[in-house]
């Protein structure tokens, strides 16, 4: 009996079963590691709680004089900063696009349960077209993000699409969390 049908039948199958989520992320290198219960930032905290969808928080790194900061910024305009303590400084840290302009995290507010995303701050379709990486996202209160430059507008609640003309969908990262006052865990 031939298996050659039997067996190309099976992996036709296989591979039609693939979705595209698997693509849904970007293949660009992302990891950071926050202990919420730690530093217990009220910014971050208010993105990261699931019962109150369409809070967004930008997270961004950076230095004054020698000490490392983490900074905090949300869509409905608290900003905050925390000092690196010794267990965040033991860490490898690669926030959003070479770790320069930060990354987006909250719970977008379309879906039942609310679906923790986490997006680069960079506009992609700026990136794409400049391969320059000074094009960070302003917010506004309802959940879009704009670019001076392109004055392209991305819906942060739906999957980071861009809502006012053609153009790349934000670039998305693979995240975890253990709650608003837990552990925020992106690894791409």
């Amino acid at each position: 009996m031939n298996r050659f049908p039997l067996l190309l039948l099976f992996v036709m199958f296989l591979v039609s079963s693939c979705s595209n989520t698997d693509f849904d992320y970007s293949s660009l290198h992302a990891y950071f590691v926050f202990d919420n219960s730690q530093h217990q930032d009220a910014t971050l905290q208010s993105a990261l709680n699931p019962l109150s969808p369409g809070v967004f928080c930008r997270i961004s790194e950076g230095q004054e004089g020698a000490v490392t900061y983490f900074y905090f910024e949300s869509n409905e305009g608290l900003t905050t900063k925390q000092k690196a303590n010794a267990d965040d400084m033991r860490r490898t840290r690669a926030i959003g696009l070479y770790n320069k302009t930060g990354i987006i995290v909250g719970y977008g507010n379309l879906s039942s349960p609310a679906i923790l995303y986490v997006f680069d701050s960079q506009c992609p379709n700026c990136y794409d077209e400049t391969n320059m990486l000074n094009n960070k996202l302003a917010f506004t209160s309802n959940g879009i993000v704009s670019c001076s430059r392109c004055k392209r507008q991305y819906n942060l609640n739906n999957n980071g699409l861009c809502v006012n003309s053609d153009g790349k969908k934000l670039i998305k990262y693979r995240a975890t969390c253990s709650g608003p006052l837990g552990i925020l865990s992106i690894n791409n």
